[in-house]
């Protein structure tokens, strides 16, 4: 009778894990490309803010408008969306935070920090892919519409230009903003297969859609940021761990065991070591050093040129400015140089530190290398009047 029961026990889960995957194999999309939202009478005022939360991001001065970083961005959302892709338009916000969102009329918008957080471009596409499912299920219709019983007039678009800002707004508002990004679990279930999907027939690792999720439990997770508030991305996207355990098994069950070598990250490496300054310098300046610290430890096990690395590690150290730290950020440049594609940055903030130190020669040496380095710096006037200084 013993093994009876547990030969039942087994069976049932069995049988429950087998409907879970056949359910999911057939989640599709709701709508048809190029799809446009009935506006009802009593919608009208709501697609209006829609349309106006969108003017606001064309016109932001946080669109990053470099065409490399578009180009890559777009490459990935057309290949995932497949005939879906004239229907959206993709807008790159210059944000340090992890996340990506889609109005209900399929306007998308990807922050900085995604791209810097993503180990491959099979990342990228996962997050694109499990936003673009959201779009074809409905979901963010259904919650838009559902938006408008509880929402005062503007709310939408006060809220929505706050959340890809950044600004502050009141605990009130932020609570009803998380409140109303939420989607329920049902609804993040489909997007989750659904997107995993849509990149596997794409040709990305399917298995990045877990991936990128072990990326963000690994980085909350972590020991110098845990106390630190959860990421807005976490907060809209609950239950990390349940979800990457759930894709994962359903993965490996359709598509087989991952394979590291597949993640397709030689074009995500690329882009990032670029435009590396530019997109670090933002995770930079939230002082969260427990999480850039996290990110360039990931970084550096991706094969970010180490030269890069170094630098923002020496960057880190200087700008934390504990007991030790302009020890730390000095051997930090000085690794970056050794790597021999250090920015020109590195050699005026080292001398800033022998400066500091009172090293002299040691300071001019490299502030003559940063000028060498970058003849036209807008603050060359300072820098020749310390190396006019006796030494």
């Amino acid at each position: 009778m013993k093994y009876l029961q547990q030969f039942i026990q087994v069976g049932l889960v069995a049988l429950l894990c087998a409907s879970l995957a056949i359910g999911q194999e057939y989640v599709d999309h709701k709508i048809p490309p190029g799809y446009e939202p009935e506006q009802g009478p009593d919608e009208k005022g709501l697609w209006m803010e829609v349309d106006e939360y969108e003017k606001a991001i064309q016109h932001s001065a946080l669109l990053v408008t470099d065409p490399e970083i578009n180009n890559y961005v777009g490459s990935i959302v057309c290949r995932v969306a497949a005939e879906y892709c004239e229907d959206f338009r993709v807008y790159v916000i210059r944000n340090p935070g992890f996340n990506a969102s889609m109005t209900a009329t399929g306007s998308m918008q990807i922050w900085t920090g995604l791209l810097l957080r993503a180990r491959s471009s099979d990342e990228v596409a996962a997050v694109i892919g499990h936003e673009i499912a959201h779009y074809t299920r409905l979901h963010m219709l259904e919650r838009l519409r559902g938006l408008k019983k509880g929402m005062a007039a503007g709310t939408l678009l006060d809220l929505g230009i706050a959340i890809f800002s950044g600004v502050s707004i009141p605990v009130g508002q932020t609570a009803a903003l998380l409140s109303a990004l939420s989607f329920s679990r049902e609804q993040e279930s489909e997007a989750d297969f659904l997107g995993a999907r849509l990149i596997a027939e794409a040709a990305y690792d399917p298995h990045a859609a877990y991936l990128v999720w072990e990326g963000l439990i690994a980085e909350e997770a972590s020991a110098a940021v845990k106390r630190r508030e959860p990421g807005l991305f976490s907060k809209t996207h609950p239950d990390a761990e349940d979800r990457a355990a759930e894709l994962k098994t359903w993965i490996e069950a359709k598509y087989g065991p991952g394979d590291a070598e597949a993640s397709s990250n030689n074009e995500h490496i690329k882009m990032l070591e670029e435009h590396y300054l530019f997109l670090m310098e933002d995770q930079l300046d939230t002082n969260r050093f427990g999480r850039t610290e996290e990110l360039l430890q990931r970084h550096s096990a991706m094969g970010i040129d180490p030269s890069l690395v170094r630098f923002f590690y020496g960057e880190m150290f200087r700008q934390r400015g504990k007991e030790g730290d302009d020890e730390r950020a000095m051997v930090a440049y000085l690794h970056s140089i050794e790597g021999g594609s250090a920015p020109s940055l590195t050699y005026k903030n080292l001398g800033y530190l022998y400066l500091k130190a009172h090293k002299m020669p040691e300071a001019q040496l490299n502030f003559r290398r940063y000028l060498e380095a970058d003849p036209k710096a807008s603050d060359r006037a300072m820098i020749e009047f310390y190396l006019e200084e006796e030494t």
